[in-house]
């Protein structure tokens, strides 16, 4: 396993300056003052003033820090150096008070780096699910952080999502990944990165883990967690197939009709 996560940092740590040229993540809006988060996590949070939040996985720090925007204390936690280092720096830039702590979610279970905190919220989004091997441990982590009467929350690409690649000859969806988890981690070495395709990574392998939406869900209500919202939607906040467009409000389309396709999911589980 320390493998798998070894290679899956280089990766990270290396995509951090692309993100941050990017057109997807729009870093030069966001020091301008807009705030990064979507309409999906917006809407279900809610009136976050004076919420003490963990962001799980919050990579260089733009959603931790739109959190804080609205009012929030944020503490994010990423497992790729680079990356928090550059949410810290953001944060000192912009002068928006969040903290940030370099570690893998796993290992915050017993490296004692928060110590006794809890908080009002555990909040995660976007490419988060699919690079974590165990959902059991993860859920472990947010009962742990999570006060009583604390609600989880994540925003995330919908798991059927990621079974189909598309063909830009023939126009077509087709299915080649499994649905179902597997012991063994799915292996990419594609060369490039989702922000920017069209750039050549020299850290180009990684390694990912598919899980059923019914294994998400399970190991909140193993853990008595009460499920106050679910939702689905047929569009997505990155370019995830070619023949897709940015609309009006905000999300990525396809621009045939005709697919009908679960592309992202929210979930938010009070404790």
């Amino acid at each position: 396993m320390e493998k798998f996560f070894e290679t899956n940092k280089k990766y990270w740590n290396e995509s951090v300056d692309i993100h941050k040229k990017s057109d997807l993540y729009k870093l030069d809006e966001f020091k301008k003052g807009i705030n990064k988060l979507h309409s999906i996590e917006l809407n279900d949070l809610g009136d976050i003033k004076g919420k003490k939040i963990l962001h799980l996985q919050c990579h260089f720090g733009m959603d931790s820090l739109s959190l804080a925007m609205l009012g929030a204390d944020v503490t994010g936690i990423d497992f790729s150096e680079t990356a928090i280092e550059n949410a810290v720096q953001l944060s000192s830039e912009l002068n928006i008070n969040a903290k940030f702590y370099c570690s893998d979610v796993y290992s915050l279970l017993t490296n004692n780096l928060l110590a006794d905190e809890s908080f009002d919220i555990v909040f995660t989004s976007y490419g988060v699910i699919y690079w974590l091997p165990d959902l059991d441990k993860w859920a472990d982590v947010i009962y742990k952080f999570l006060k009583p009467g604390g609600f989880f929350y994540i925003a995330e690409s919908h798991p059927i999502s990621g079974c189909f690649d598309f063909d830009n000859k023939i126009q077509n969806l087709k299915f080649t990944t499994q649905y179902f988890k597997k012991d063994e981690p799915f292996y990419f070495e594609n060369g490039v990165d989702y922000a920017i395709p069209e750039h050549k990574m020299d850290n180009n392998s990684t390694y990912e883990w598919n899980h059923s939406l019914s294994e998400i869900l399970n190991v909140f209500l193993k853990r008595k967690f009460i499920i106050e919202d679910y939702k689905e939607y047929p569009f997505t906040v990155w370019k995830q197939y070619p023949n897709m467009k940015l609309l009006e409000d905000g999300y990525f389309h396809f621009t045939d009709s005709k697919i009908d396709l679960p592309l992202l999911f929210s979930l938010k589980a009070k404790k």
